[in-house]
């Protein structure tokens, strides 16, 4: 899922799924940005409890996707799709 290039000392993926997932980090809920070329994070439609919700990520140092909730405060990328 991760693209080819643009990943952390040289951690690029194959893009295989097509989903071309770029590190653009996130924002923390204290307004804070970080983590630019080490992370990709998708927010998802699923509501955790009523401070967090669902988030996708994608590290560069890990061939997998991970899941945890985070903070609504917080800022990650939106993925859309057209139907």
């Amino acid at each position: 899922m991760k693209s080819t290039s643009g990943w952390k000392e040289d951690w690029n993926g194959t893009n295989e799924s097509g989903f071309n997932g770029l590190p653009v980090g996130g924002r923390e809920s204290s307004g804070s940005y970080g983590l630019s070329l080490s992370l990709g994070s998708w927010w998802s439609s699923s509501q955790s409890d009523s401070n967090n919700a669902w988030a996708r990520y994608l590290y560069y140092a890990f061939s997998f996707v991970s899941r945890h909730y985070y903070y609504k405060a917080g800022g990650f990328s939106v993925r859309c799709l057209k139907d």
